[in-house]
């Protein structure tokens, strides 16, 4: 079982007692095919070698003993591989594997596979059933990759861990790379044990289609993924990309189990069907299914054999009875699918092919002799095959319920053909050094296991910047022009983008948002959400074109280079190039004012509810179309970091953008600190704006470092920074991008090399601070849930999936959770520099519902220093401007 913790000790005594004395209740007759096979003791390792040369040397026709490593303490980790023609590669034959004994006290997976080399090789030409599938099938069982720890284990033992671990105490399915956790820096030669490392040689150099590890401590046929993406410990699966297959695969052998799909009632855990996702039953980085599906062609899945780990010898023959079915059942689910051959139009095999199926962001590659197997569910799919060199070549396919289809492509030569890279995905990775991906060739962007090519800095870009594929043409684009620029972007990249409209402004144009993420149009829990906003004041068009240009060298760039790749991958973004595109119509080059306000003449950057106002004035004011279909974006969304980006100065702009008493003075938020640091981000990565350079014509108005508070500059009342903080979870500033507010086009490219690196590195900033789920004790994740942080007067609250993000700067800080209905907890953490530290919480069910006191006591009339009350940003005392409800807000 994969985490001895699930068991408790007293039912693990009362297993180790219960088939201690048990004499075999559900006692099994054997087979008549089973004839001649010992099952009254445990093999050991000294046995084990002796009896695999033995049957391999009596049928070598069909049979060879492979020693794909060594443990430890030296010994083999035996394979045997069974075929009707041993010494050849037959093209069009699949490879399976079984592999045993992962962890060294469970017994029963070990045990089973040496009864099923043996059953395999003495039915050979005897039972039909049997002669097919080696006849058809490439099979090696490795009865046992962890032999020291099996020598280890003791008898009899159900619930312990003796023997679990290798000889170095490692936890072998625990030990491979995990796709969320340590893909970026796993090296292969420092990080795995030995048996890790001869299982990921063993399956990067072979072909094989199916595969399954064998546990005990539980009944159930587990699925991949096994790790979720925040590492939350339970109830939070992890579908792959094939869900469908898997499901279907752990299906089969726990319904031809004799028990598994019932449940066991000696066992303490019941699952529905006898299957489960891994990461939904419990989160394990580093385990050895995931990375056969990620590193190869290989779908495997983890069988969970027996509640007992290591019953007495007596059970052994009724184990093989439970279990003899399925094995035999999930050996023949290999050839189900779609299988065939991919050559070039002269019919030469092409090796290394990939084979792609539209809309699975999963692909198989060829063997040498041009083959595949691709495992399907019965269905209709179009199925591609490309090589380098070569036009790819699409056919449609049925599989039907009988199970496969053969289908053969045969691709043009084309040395003109589109690289490979640019039309499919793959999830193969590079191990020749470490885990670090290929950039050179095809690759899919895993989640968080790409977090770590993230860029925060200019020098994480400065290979980019140099190789990247570049705007070539700046231009400025009025509403159609735009319109057509985003439709395209859309139709040529839909596999990362959407668009959709938020709203219409005054004269019936559409607030165009272009949505830019691996998995467009849903909020994946756990991934934060950022936003551009462009030309608010009509006049002020160069955010508006920068925005357009980010917008292409995202959409191009992303497959390219693993950093603008996990920016993509890891971040759901929203550009909106124009919040007011009738202004834009009414503007006019070098000029200051025409166009700055929509047509009802209303500047949108008063026009937001303020925190001053009145509830009579809330309530009273008619807003603008363009502001009303800003604010319920802003609050039907979980958006965390925003920029507004302005024109007619150069500098970064945060809040407050007003004060009590409309004087000119500096106007902290309780998030001061932070906003600061956010806006010095942009100034700093910009060539100019840190600087502290005036505008012509007005001399004074210098700006330290590039950056200031707004109401310091002037009072902004009704301004959208403010309200994106006051009303939502997003800490939004303002960013005047420049002196001319609709600068002639040819001065286009030169804004642009100065904002493209503030552009994105301020973008990366959504993944610093602290972010994680709230759940319940019964693993509910709680939405709306409260998040503060001592001494900082500002909430925030979970989505609709429980997960949050809080942005804070570096440091030590007490951050609590509460929810109504719950107990609160708090954590002392310690917020890192770079990527955001994951901090979960499990809430305790309380009788008493907590008062808005008790969740936030360090809050409620807290003064500042200089004496003056702080606001509380709860929906209390924070206004509701509209009818709208934040989704977000509590």
């Amino acid at each position: 079982m994969k985490n001895s913790c699930l068991i408790f000790a007293v039912f693990g005594v009362f297993l180790t007692l219960y088939f201690s004395v048990s004499n075999g209740t559900e006692r099994t007759e054997p087979s008549k095919d089973d004839g001649g096979i010992k099952m009254d003791h445990y093999v050991h390792y000294e046995e084990l070698t002796k009896l695999l040369k033995r049957l391999t040397d009596k049928y070598a026709s069909i049979s060879k003993l492979h020693s794909i490593g060594k443990s430890v303490q030296g010994r083999d980790l035996w394979a045997v591989q069974i075929t009707d023609k041993i010494n050849e590669v037959e093209p069009g034959e699949p490879m399976f594997k079984y592999v045993g004994n992962m962890h060294g006290n469970e017994a029963i997976g070990r045990q089973v596979l040496i009864y099923l080399i043996e059953y395999l090789l003495k039915n050979y030409k005897h039972q039909p059933r049997v002669t097919k599938l080696i006849d058809t099938t490439n099979i090696y069982i490795m009865p046992s990759m962890n032999p020291d720890g099996f020598e280890a284990a003791s008898e009899g033992d159900c619930a312990g861990i003796q023997g679990r671990p290798n000889a170095n105490g490692k936890d072998l399915n625990r030990n491979f790379p995990d796709q969320f956790n340590n893909w970026a820096t796993y090296n292969i030669e420092h990080d795995a044990q030995p048996e890790t490392r001869a299982i990921i040689n063993w399956v990067r150099n072979s072909r094989f289609v199916l595969s399954a590890n064998l546990h005990g401590g539980s009944l159930v046929a587990s699925y991949p993924f096994d790790s979720n993406s925040v590492h939350i410990a339970q109830d939070v699966a992890s579908p792959t990309p094939d869900n469908s297959v898997f499901r279907h695969l752990a299906t089969v052998y726990a319904t031809k189990h004799r028990t598994m799909s019932k449940g066991d009632p000696t066992c303490h855990e019941h699952f529905p069907g006898g299957i489960t996702n891994g990461a939904k039953w419990y989160d394990v980085p580093g385990g050895m299914e995931d990375i056969n599906y990620l590193l190869s062609n290989c779908f495997e899945i983890t069988l969970e054999l027996s509640c007992c780990k290591y019953p007495t010898a007596n059970h052994l023959e009724q184990e093989w009875a439970k279990n003899k079915e399925a094995l035999l059942s999930y050996i023949e689910e290999t050839h189900n699918g779609v299988h065939g051959f991919v050559k070039d139009q002269n019919g030469k095999p092409i090796l290394d092919a990939v084979v792609h199926v539209q809309g699975i962001k999963h692909n198989v590659t060829t063997a040498k002799n041009g083959d595949f197997w691709r495992l399907l569910v019965p269905g209709d799919y179009q199925v591609y095959a490309c090589a380098k060199g070569h036009r790819c070549v699409m056919k449609k396919i049925n599989v039907p319920k009988t199970g496969h289809v053969n289908v053969e492509f045969q691709l043009p030569v084309d040395e003109n053909a589109n690289p490979i890279e640019d039309l499919l995905l793959r999830m193969r990775r590079d191990l020749s050094n470490s885990f670090s991906p290929l950039t050179t060739s095809p690759m899919h962007y895993l989640t968080d296991s790409t977090l770590g090519y993230i860029p925060f800095s200019a020098n994480d870009l400065k290979d980019v910047f140099s190789k990247w594929s570049k705007p070539l043409t700046f231009i400025h684009h009025n509403y159609d022009q735009m319109t057509t620029f985003l439709q395209n972007y859309a139709k040529g990249f839909p596999e990362i983008t959407k668009l959709y409209t938020i709203g219409k402004s005054v004269e019936g144009r559409e607030l165009w948002v272009l949505e830019i993420s691996d998995n467009p149009g849903k909020h994946e829990p756990g991934e934060p959400e950022f936003k551009y906003v462009g030309n608010m004041h009509g006049n002020e068009v160069v955010g508006r074109e920068m925005l357009l240009l980010l917008i292409k060298v995202l959409c191009v760039n992303y497959k390219s280079y693993p950093q603008i790749g996990a920016i993509v991958k890891n971040t759901r973004i929203h550009i909106m190039p124009s919040m007011n595109p009738d202004g834009y119509e009414q503007a006019i080059i070098g000029d200051d004012r025409a166009g700055r306000e929509n047509v009802h003449n209303v500047d949108l950057n008063r026009d937001f509810p303020d925190r001053f106002d009145s509830d009579a004035e809330i309530r009273s004011k008619i807003r603008q179309p363009e502001t009303l279909a800003l604010i319920k974006w802003i609050t039907s969304n979980p958006f965390v970091l925003s920029a507004n980006l302005h024109g007619g100065s150069l500098v970064a702009n945060y809040p407050y953008d007003n004060t009590p008493d409309g004087q000119v003075a500096y106007s902290k938020s309780p998030d001061d600190a932070l906003f600061r640091e956010l806006a010095l981000t942009y100034s700093n990565a910009h060539p100019v704006m840190n600087h502290a350079k005036s505008c012509p014509g007005y001399s004074d108005e210098i700006f330290e470092k590039g950056i200031t508070n707004g109401a310091k500059w002037y009072v902004v009342n009704g301004g959208m920074q403010d309200f994106n903080y006051l009303h939502s979870n997003c800490f939004e500033i303002t960013v005047e991008m420049g002196c001319t507010k609709f600068p002639k086009a040819d001065r286009l490219h030169s804004y642009w090399d100065a904002h493209k690196l503030p552009l994105i590195l301020f973008m990366t900033q959504v993944h610093k601070g602290v972010r994680g789920f709230v759940m319940s004790d019964d693993g509910k994740l709680l939405k709306r849930a409260v998040i503060t942080v001592s001494g900082i007067n500002h909430m925030v609250y979970t989505a609709d999936d429980g997960d949050y993000w809080r942005l804070l700067l570096p440091g030590t800080y007490n951050i609590m959770a509460a929810a109504d209905g719950y107990d609160s907890e708090k954590k002392e953490i310690i917020v890192p520099h770079g990527l955001a530290l994951v901090v979960n919480f499990t809430l305790k069910a309380t009788k008493k519902k907590p008062t808005l006191s008790q969740i936030l006591p360090h809050v409620v009339g807290k003064p500042h220093s200089d004496g003056q009350k702080e606001d509380v940003h709860t929906l209390q005392s924070t206004k509701q401007p509209i009818t709208i409800k934040p989704q977000y807000i509590s």
